[in-house]
């Protein structure tokens, strides 16, 4: 299997890494073989001179867990190094084994940002066990005084603001103090005496002005801000289409506290997307791909159980049609066909519900009633055209194979068709709404619905439809 840098995915600074692929792939070989043996002197010995980044591009290269305990072999000040030179995804799949005590002395040993990262990362139950050995970690503290999920707790603390009455070469020595200890700077900050923001600027921007230039002279007086209780989505939102630096973030009473940064943003908005995804999927957000099987059950069996349920009371509404099966089997053909239609239509239409609350981009003055109507008419047409292709492929079949009373087939299948396909459209569309409402998140609760809906509600229109049109 060839060698890739691309798997570690560093973001932040640091020096490249000096191995070449063969290099690597030698190290692996030799570390796992000494990790198999149970000889940590020889793994660390074969890599002794090996620096962070590469041993970080050399772990990510072993299965997971060989290289959880490899990282527990490393002396503490090189395997926090290590950790903290990989991917944030990288770091968090390594630390969910490591023993509490280890992780938070590998914590300590972090800049406080990379480690406060770190224990994001964190499945809630481990955070909660760490939180408490950490003590002394002063950023994680500060952190823990917003609820997980707010602004305040994922924002970046490392600001640069200068008073108002700064000239432009008294914001480059800032800039300048800055760079040792928070790296390249894209925003300074400009505080009133209540360490209000009242102006934002460029660094960019002091290089078109004369050094005795006063601040307030080339300053932005117009800024989004965004207040560290609300809910971190909001700081995705809040610049959603505009050109902006960094955001901001104030506490109740106004006070610049810290700020969003443009990488933080995406970061936000690919977690949530991530988190979407898996809970579209009935899935459990901290679930990974290197998960355990026995976090796998967990994770998923619940909402198994609840689509078995579901289909459970779609087997027996099925076998209270038995004398209906028994005189014409060829609807039982048919079942899949209908069941798949309404399963489709009912999660395009959840999707978009589900979409337009996540990311705020309902249009104020839209209705439901209106939405309703429009997935209505919508779910209507494509149910008729479907149910017309439907009826048509039967009349078409009829003609090679043996199928009683074809035209009353057609039309049972076609209308049962265009009428499940409108139902999940409507049950689709509404029911995030109505879950959100009640405070229940639309995007994990909203597919058990569809199932169960679709499941019951079908088959119970479907045999309706044949009672009428076909027997």
């Amino acid at each position: 299997m060839p060698f890739s840098r691309t798997s570690r995915g560093i973001d932040w600074k640091h020096d490249n890494p000096s191995r070449s692929a063969a290099e690597v792939e030698a190290a692996v070989e030799e570390v796992l073989r000494c990790v198999r043996a149970d000889d940590p002197a020889s793994a660390n010995k074969a890599v002794d001179d090996w620096s962070p980044e590469d041993l970080a591009d050399l772990i990510v290269h072993m299965p997971l867990d060989h290289a959880r305990t490899f990282l527990d072999w490393l002396p503490k000040q090189k395997a926090s190094r290590v950790l903290a030179d990989m991917h944030r995804d990288n770091r968090a799949s390594l630390s969910r084994k490591e023993s509490e005590g280890h992780l938070s002395e590998l914590l300590e040993e972090m800049p406080p940002d990379v480690a406060l990262d770190t224990f994001r990362s964190l499945p809630k139950r481990m955070k909660g066990r760490m939180a408490s050995l950490l003590t002394d970690f002063e950023a994680l503290q500060d952190a823990r005084k917003y609820p997980e999920g707010t602004v305040g707790y994922i924002m970046d603390r490392r600001i640069v603001a200068v008073p108002m009455s700064s000239t432009a070469s008294e914001a480059v020595e800032a800039i300048k103090a800055a760079f040792e200890s928070k790296g390249t700077v894209g925003t300074i900050y400009v505080l009133d005496a209540d360490k209000t923001p009242i102006g934002v600027f460029r660094p960019r921007d002091l290089l078109a002005v004369p050094p005795d230039t006063p601040i307030r002279d080339f300053m932005q007086t117009e800024f989004p801000v965004v207040l560290a209780e609300a809910g971190h989505d909001d700081a995705a939102h809040t610049v959603e289409g505009a050109g902006y630096m960094s955001l901001p973030v104030v506490d109740s009473e106004g006070r610049l506290i810290g700020q969003i940064t443009p990488k933080l943003r995406e970061r936000i908005i690919a977690e949530e997307r991530r988190k979407g995804m898996l809970r579209m999927s009935q899935v459990s957000t901290d679930s990974r791909a290197t998960d355990g099987f026995l976090r796998i059950v967990r994770a998923r069996l619940p909402w198994l159980l609840a689509g078995l349920i579901g289909a459970t009371i779609a087997a027996f509404i099925i076998g209270s049609f038995e004398e209906e099966l028994e005189k014409a089997a060829i609807l039982a053909a048919f079942i899949p066909v209908v069941m798949s239609m309404a399963g489709n239509s009912g999660l395009q239409a959840s999707g978009v519900s589900v979409q337009v609350l996540a990311s705020g981009s309902m249009w104020p003055g839209d209705r439901l009633t209106s939405r309703l109507l429009r997935e209505l008419a919508g779910a209507l047409s494509n149910g008729a055209i479907a149910g017309i292709i439907l009826a048509t492929i039967v009349m078409l079949m009829s003609g090679i194979f043996e199928i009683d009373n074809a035209p009353r087939l057609a039309l049972a299948t076609s209308f049962s068709l265009m009428s499940v396909t409108t139902i999940a459209a409507l049950v689709g569309s509404s029911v995030p709404f109505a879950l959100n409402r009640f405070g229940i998140d639309p995007a994990a609760a909203t597919g058990v619905f569809i199932t169960t809906s679709n499941d019951v509600l079908g088959v119970l229109v479907y045999f309706t439809m044949a009672d009428v049109f076909y027997f």
